[in-house]
C-alpha cells in the first residue's frame, strides 16, 4: 500500500512537472499603422480587435490577443524604435502571431530582425508563428523584408483599391514570393478595398483561419491554396471567404502601376495649370 501511494505521489509530481515544463505562453498581437495610434479598430474595444478574439476563441490558437501601441510618426526611424519595442514584447511569449496593418507591417518586419538577431546563437525556431500583413506599403530599397529565419509563413493581403500602399509609386504592393511568403489580393463584398477597409471586422473574423483552419476543411476552395502561387481572396460581412489562385496578378500588378503613374502625371498637370503654368 505505502508502495502504491509513493508510485502515485511520484507520478503526480512527474505529470506537473512536465505540464508545467511544456506550457507554452502565446499570443495574437495587432499593430497599427501610421498616424492610427489614437484609433480603436486594434484596441481591445475595437471592431478588429474583437472580431479577432472571437475567431482566436473559436480555434484556441493563442492564449491572449494583444493591441501593440507605437508612436504611429511617419519615417524609418520612428519605425526602428517600435520595432525595438515591439520585439522586447515578443520576446515575453514562447511565439506569437502579428497581424499588422500599413507600416505596422514594416514595424513588425524590422522587430523580426531584431528577434533573429537577439535568438541567433540560440535553437533556430519560428518566435513569429504567423505574419497577416495587410496594405503594408513595401519598400524594397531599405531591404524591409521579412527574417524567415524566425517567421513561419508570411501572408501579404493587399487591394487593388488601397490608393494609400504605393505611396506616389515610391513602393509596392508584393514581396519576392517564396515557398513560405505568398501574396494575396483582396476583394471585399465585390469591391476593391480601400487602406481602411483591409482592417475591417469582416475580414478579422477569418483572418487567423487562412489558410490551414480552411484547407484542412476543404472549405470555399481553401484546398486549392498554396505558397507556390499568388492568390486572391474575397472576404464578405455574412459569408465565408473565397479562395482562388491569381495567375494573372504580375500582369495586374504592371496595370495598376501604370494606372497610378497616369493618375499622378495627371494631378501634377492639373496642378500647374491651376497655378498658371505651361502645360
Amino acid at each position: 500500500m505505502f508502495r502504491f501511494s509513493l508510485l502515485v505521489t511520484m507520478f503526480a509530481l512527474f505529470s506537473l512537472n512536465t505540464s508545467s515544463t511544456l506550457y507554452t505562453k502565446s499570443a495574437c498581437i495587432i499593430i497599427h499603422g501610421t498616424w492610427a495610434k489614437d484609433e480603436s479598430w486594434y484596441k481591445p474595444h475595437g471592431d478588429f480587435f474583437k472580431s479577432v478574439q472571437s475567431c482566436n476563441f473559436e480555434l484556441g490558437l493563442v492564449d491572449e490577443i494583444v493591441s501593440f501601441s507605437w508612436s504611429g510618426k511617419l519615417g524609418y526611424l520612428a519605425q526602428v524604435e517600435a520595432a525595438q519595442e515591439l520585439a522586447k514584447k515578443i520576446e515575453v511569449y514562447d511565439f506569437v502571431i502579428l497581424i499588422g496593418h500599413s507600416h505596422g507591417v514594416t514595424v513588425g518586419i524590422l522587430a523580426s530582425k531584431i528577434i533573429a538577431q537577439s535568438i541567433s546563437r540560440r535553437i533556430n525556431f519560428f518566435k513569429v508563428a504567423k505574419f497577416y500583413a495587410l496594405g503594408c506599403p513595401v519598400d524594397m530599397t531599405r531591404e524591409i523584408y521579412p527574417d524567415m529565419s524566425v517567421v513561419g509563413k508570411f501572408y501579404n493581403l493587399f487591394s487593388f483599391g488601397d490608393y494609400v500602399q504605393p505611396i506616389n509609386l515610391s513602393c509596392d504592393r508584393c514581396f519576392a514570393q517564396s515557398d513560405r511568403i505568398v501574396n494575396i489580393s483582396v476583394m471585399f463584398q465585390k469591391e476593391h478595398p480601400n487602406h481602411s477597409q483591409l482592417h475591417h471586422p469582416s475580414i478579422a473574423k477569418n483572418i487567423l483561419k487562412i489558410e490551414e483552419y480552411f484547407s484542412n476543411k476543404k472549405l470555399q476552395n481553401f484546398e486549392k491554396f498554396t505558397f507556390n502561387f499568388p492568390g486572391m481572396i474575397s472576404f464578405f460581412d455574412h459569408e465565408l471567404p473565397v479562395y482562388e489562385i491569381q495567375h494573372d496578378q504580375k500582369r495586374l500588378l504592371d496595370l495598376d502601376k501604370k494606372v497610378h503613374w497616369l493618375a499622378t502625371m495627371a494631378f501634377f498637370r492639373t496642378q500647374k495649370t491651376d497655378k498658371g503654368g505651361e502645360l
